[in-house]
């Protein structure tokens, strides 16, 4: 995918706050959830983990496709994955819930994805500068 389609912050920030669903009812994946936590500076899509009820509005506001890994087509610029919503899972950072940084680095250490295993320092980085934080 080439990079003249990606997002930078201030697009992805209108994308998610142009979504007719209630804010509750997801929580944002991969590479977007990084941008937001400044440590990636664009992104090519949204992914999203919405629970039930949040399917069901997107669902009443677009025109849905299924792909056949489970994974809904919102429109061209947002995917989303129906999860159950659990703690661990997500994290509040400043307006928006995003997918827990732990949570993400276990995937990243489990893929064998290269794009995913060259995201694994960038994480590790930021997981040690939030510890130290924590620690002052």
């Amino acid at each position: 995918m080439g990079n003249e389609n990606r997002m930078n912050k201030e697009e992805l920030i209108d994308l998610i706050n142009s979504l007719k669903i209630d804010r509750s009812e997801y929580w944002i994946l991969s590479s977007s959830a990084l941008m937001i936590r400044g440590i990636y500076d664009s992104a090519g899509d949204l992914d999203l983990a919405v629970t039930e009820k949040g399917l069901k509005q997107l669902m009443d506001n677009y025109d849905l496709k299924q792909k056949e890994n489970g994974w809904y087509i919102v429109n061209d610029k947002v995917e989303c994955i129906v999860e159950t919503k659990e703690d661990y899972k997500y994290e509040v950072y400043g307006d928006y819930q995003l997918e827990s940084i732990d949570v993400y680095y276990n995937f990243l250490i489990n893929s064998d994805r290269e794009k995913d295993k060259k995201r694994i320092p960038l994480i590790e980085e930021y997981m040690n500068k939030q510890k130290k934080k924590v620690k002052k």
